[in-house]
């Protein structure tokens, strides 16, 4: 059995930079989400509410345009899927009959709640 035996200044140095390196992990974690686009932001909480609806307390005061819709899943070839994917999800749905509201950040694109495609999401899947 081997034993290794430290001095107090050594023990303090190692617990310190053990210290600053959780401490540099940390910041780097924090700068990456700051760094995060508000559509990245987005789409991570609409994935969280669509695996769990109570991830989200109220979920008609978020919203999605049709890009982010389209992140959701990825097809087979790790892309997003196409628009014509989506004019199907949105017809066999009834997502297009539900209110939408400008996009604050694109202008003309429209945008659902979280509730609206959750609804739709578990509708089209549940097809399939």
């Amino acid at each position: 059995m081997h034993a290794l035996v430290l001095t107090r200044t050594q023990l303090r140095d190692m617990l310190t930079e053990a210290a600053r390196e959780g401490a540099s992990l940390a910041v780097a974690s924090l700068r990456a989400e700051l760094h995060q686009t508000p559509d990245d932001a987005t789409l991570q909480k609409l994935r969280a509410y669509l695996a769990d609806p109570a991830s989200i307390a109220n979920p008609q005061d978020h919203w999605a345009h049709r890009g982010l819709i389209c992140q959701i899943e990825s097809t087979t070839r790790g892309k997003p899927k196409s628009t014509a994917w989506f004019m199907k999800f949105q017809r066999q749905t009834g997502l297009n009959e539900c209110s939408t509201r400008p996009s604050p950040a694109y202008g003309r694109r429209r945008e659902w709640t979280f509730a609206d495609i959750k609804l739709a999401w578990d509708a089209y899947y549940r097809q399939q």
